[in-house]
């Protein structure tokens, strides 16, 4: 007995580190290998006014380190002016960097950011799906300095000056390609697996227990907990990250957005664990024998046995519902609702039959009838309590008056307060 429960125990706990680790293999396998939601948090990242302000000192720091933009003002200049080339574009490049986060922040340079993000991102697919890369993987910044070069009086063409190393941000170096393509290959096929053995666990478990219905409780509670190490492994991290970062200004600053806004689909798998947690530990106690869940399903056994079309109509309406608010992305994702349709029903079925069995004669209007009874019996004990204020006040006032001695005003209070 003891080693079966040891058992449970165990298998609980690894089903609950296998979802954790489930949960953060889909956040990475959602934002590293999804195009659309690369694209989304990239635009995200640009539309946030400090991280604005760092990307553009980092361009315009760029820029203005080639002789691309010197070369240009010296040929605008006439030639006895050559020499102040080199100040003239200093002074422009202090200019630069004020204007730089407004010029990002136009609708111009993020439908450019977004292109070379989705460009980018679509080269790296090609390379988990094993398709032939030529070169390496680099982020296209090239609009990106030609609407800077625009907003600050200089000709677009001086992007086209630029070396390649200026216009093009550099993810990965052909070198590199073989072992990110091997890494993600693994990482995609782990978040299954985790995903498979972590099912598998807690289905273990379930076998294994004498009180089922208490162990799928526990099961609930278990992925509600995962939820809330996800976000705390996600505080965790962050505050890692930033530490990490604490002698390079520039990025310590943003450090926080950065991560805040890349993380915020982790955010969505924990919200998510924890909503189907709910769902599942709420689903079993419901089925329990415990005094509140008995009177539930007494008082809906004869909706379920002379309206069950309506009852099925109903749940498909919440589900409709939950479907349309979408709290989580799993709700909005057709296979993940199919799942969770399928098994709401199949519950559904399930409860009804044994609510039928257990309450065969309960008569109708149950439900309202308790309702009616629930409200009189808080009434009455209001007004009880309203009574019992009442009176204490009043003893209170005759001790003070004197009328009553000590021991008579707590032998009074006393009877008061038990009901005599």
């Amino acid at each position: 007995m003891r080693g079966r429960k040891i058992g449970i125990a165990a298998l609980l706990i690894l089903g609950t580190l296998l979802w954790t680790g489930f949960g953060l293999g889909l956040w990475g396998k959602r934002q590293a290998l999804d195009t659309d939601n690369w694209v989304d948090t990239s635009t995200a990242l640009l539309e946030d006014d400090d991280i604005r302000v760092a990307l553009g000192n980092f361009i315009v720091d760029r820029v203005y380190a080639s002789a691309a933009v010197e070369e240009r003002v010296r040929e605008l200049l006439p030639d006895r002016l050559d020499p102040l080339a080199g100040p003239a574009a200093n002074a422009v490049k202090e200019v630069a960097r004020r204007n730089a986060p407004r010029a990002l922040g136009t609708s111009v340079a993020l439908n450019a950011w977004r292109d070379a993000n989705r460009e980018a991102h679509d080269t790296l697919i090609k390379l988990v799906n094993g398709d032939l890369v030529d070169g390496g993987l680099s982020l296209n910044m090239k609009e990106l300095v030609e609407e800077v070069a625009t907003e600050n009086g200089l000709p677009a063409d001086v992007a086209d000056r630029l070396p390649p190393e200026v216009a093009q941000l550099q993810i990965a170096r052909p070198d590199q390609l073989g072992t990110a393509r091997d890494a993600l290959d693994l990482f995609e096929t782990a978040v299954w697996v985790l995903l498979v053995l972590a099912v598998a666990a807690f289905a273990g478990a379930i076998a294994l227990s004498r009180d089922r219905r208490r162990t799928i409780v526990t099961v609930g509670g278990c992925l509600i907990f995962a939820g809330i190490a996800l976000l705390a492994l996600r505080r965790l991290a962050g505050n890692t990250v930033v530490d990490a970062l604490a002698d390079a200004p520039n990025a310590h600053a943003v450090a926080d957005d950065v991560w805040d806004i890349a993380t915020a689909l982790l955010v969505d798998a924990a919200q998510g664990s924890m909503l189907f947690g709910a769902f599942v530990l709420t689903g079993a106690w419901l089925a329990g024998a415990g005094r509140r869940a008995t009177a539930l399903r007494r008082a809906a056994a004869p909706s379920l046995r002379e309206h069950p079309g309506f009852v099925r109509a109903g749940l498909g309406v919440a589900i409709l519902l939950l479907v349309i608010w979408g709290p989580v992305p799993f709700t909005q994702r057709f296979v993940p609702m199919l799942i969770f349709t399928v098994g709401a029903f199949a519950w559904l079925e399930w409860i009804r039959n044994r609510t039928l069995e257990e309450f065969p004669d309960v008569p109708a209007g149950e439900w309202s009838r308790r309702m009616r009874e629930g409200v009189a019996s808080w009434r009455s004990g209001r007004g009880a309590g309203d009574d019992r204020v009442a009176s204490l006040e009043r003893l209170a006032d005759l001790h003070e008056r004197g009328v009553l001695d000590d021991a008579e005003f707590k032998q009074q209070k006393a009877a008061v307060l038990s009901g005599g």
